[in-house]
């Protein structure tokens, strides 16, 4: 395999992201993560009995650790990522991994956690793997190991994607036999839901694993980890078209290391009626001056609000990573003069099931209360602790705007087509190069105003979307006045 240059880690060598020249080998562990990890199910671990189908199951703790594939050939071992980082050379876990690749004839590929051993007594978290990377040739990669749990090339006669789970950990488990530091995940085999309760409160109650991972014999895996709560700042919210005197949608974030506050994401279980009404009334007077703009995902704008009120939200899981990508959302500063400011997007996590606790009067907003580091408890999150550095973007230019009306029984409802070019996707990867919203307007509808939003990468293919909007929308009786 041809790698870019590295540099030290320890005995061997890191290769940071877009090293590995090897396009199919990329191609391969990428369309594993989205066709397979990418498609994992998360079940509360209230919910074993009812939410998990299809046994027997084939049950695995979850380790607190990085997702990568260990690339074994005849005469080498190496561990590569989606993005293309590699570990390769004399590292603990690596040449106890190449002993084993006598046995081969042609090229594997395992899918595995990365992991690092705890300096004190506790399991292993996924901030140790960072930890054991770190300090170049004196980094602790000793501590280092890998558990594969599942075969994505090679061992078997046929692809490994349409062979039984039980078959191909079978092969996996033969390879890396007598292993310690790289070895098969360690699975048990159950034939009931009513067995998972016990190996819950055994493995992940008992301290031992962060969740479990439950593979049925219909193909499906779930994903049981316990719940946990965030206390996150509210940056913003939507209010309900169908009464406007309740919040629909928060907007919240964390605060980081140098003050910034990062969107971390959006959350709409908040509760009955009353409570969404009383919310509006405690977040209306807060509102302030925004100069970025963020749609919720319906399509309606946040109304910014000053950084005063702190709430918990319980969270099944964080992801930091969308399709075999980072994560990224944008990092805000607020002056109490000017509002809110965009500084620049920042790897981040989303958010699974986020539901509204409790407010916590008790707490305020700053980089300790809502600091970004709760996530890092529970998932890596590159560049956590570095400052963000602002930058100077371009203005978005309109290139479309129309306006039809209509009225009817003295009524009248509008449509609007607004597109406009970003300027931006050369600077930020995270902006579209074309935007367009239409705005529909119907008095007499119980839901009046109705929203959609859609990116383009192509001024052709953004004319193409308007000109589908105003076929399907402008019918006879509709006035254009713009």
């Amino acid at each position: 395999m041809d790698l870019q240059q590295g540099s030290a880690l320890g005995k061997g060598s890191w290769y940071p992201a877009g090293s590995v020249n090897d396009e199919a080998l990329i191609q391969t562990i990428q369309a594993y993560r989205r066709r397979v990890v990418g498609s994992y199910r998360s079940v509360k671990p209230n919910e074993l009995a009812t939410g998990i189908f299809g046994g027997p199951f084939h049950v695995s703790p979850k380790v607190d650790g990085e997702l990568w594939f260990l690339v074994l050939e005849p005469s080498s071992a190496i561990l590569v990522s989606t993005n293309g980082k590699a570990i390769s050379g004399d590292i603990p876990f690596l040449a106890e991994a190449q002993a084993a690749t006598g046995k081969l004839a042609g090229r594997v590929v395992l899918a595995g956690e990365l992991f690092a051993a705890s300096t004190g007594k506790d399991r292993p978290r996924v901030g140790d793997v960072g930890s054991a990377l770190g300090g170049g040739a004196d980094a602790q990669v000793e501590r280092l190991g890998f558990l594969a749990f599942d075969l994505v090339e090679g061992l078997l006669a046929d692809a490994p994607q349409f062979a039984p789970y039980e078959q191909r950990l079978a092969a996996i488990t033969e390879l890396l036999a007598g292993g310690k530091r790289t070895k098969a995940i360690k699975t048990e085999s159950v034939e009931s839901v009513t067995d998972l309760p016990a190996l819950f409160a055994e493995l992940v109650e008992g301290g031992k694993a962060e969740g479990l991972v439950v593979r049925s014999a219909l193909g499906a895996i779930y994903k049981v980890k316990p719940e946990f709560t965030l206390d996150a700042v509210v940056l913003g919210y939507t209010a309900r078209t169908e009464d406007p005197a309740a919040v629909r949608n928060l907007l919240i974030g964390l605060t980081r290391e140098d003050g910034r506050v990062q969107i971390i994401g959006h959350c709409g279980n908040l509760g009955g009626d009353d409570f969404r009404h009383s919310l509006m009334d405690r977040l209306k007077p807060m509102n302030c001056a925004s100069s970025f703009r963020c749609p919720s995902r319906s399509g309606d704008l946040f109304t910014f609000v000053h950084p005063e009120l702190v709430i918990e939200v319980n969270v099944t899981d964080l992801q930091p990573e969308s399709g075999g990508q980072p994560v990224y959302t944008m990092a805000l500063e607020y002056q109490a003069e000017s509002g809110w400011k965009a500084i620049g997007a920042m790897p981040s996590a989303s958010l699974l099931h986020p539901v509204l606790v409790r407010l916590r009067e008790d707490k305020k907003p700053g980089p300790v209360d809502t600091r970004f580091a709760q996530i890092l408890e529970r998932c890596q999150v590159d560049l956590a602790s570095s400052s963000v550095q602002a930058v100077a973007l371009p203005a978005s230019e309109i290139l479309r705007r129309a306006v039809w009306k209509k009225v009817t029984k003295d009524k009248m409802a509008v449509r609007k087509l607004v597109a406009w070019k970003t300027n931006k996707e050369g600077q930020d990867s995270s902006y579209p190069a074309y935007v367009l919203h239409w705005t529909d307007y119907s008095p007499g509808r119980a839901t009046p105003l109705d929203r959609e939003v859609r990116t383009a990468p192509s001024a052709e293919l953004m004319e193409e979307i308007a000109a589908r909007w105003i076929e399907e929308n402008i019918k006879k009786g509709w006035e254009q006045v713009l």
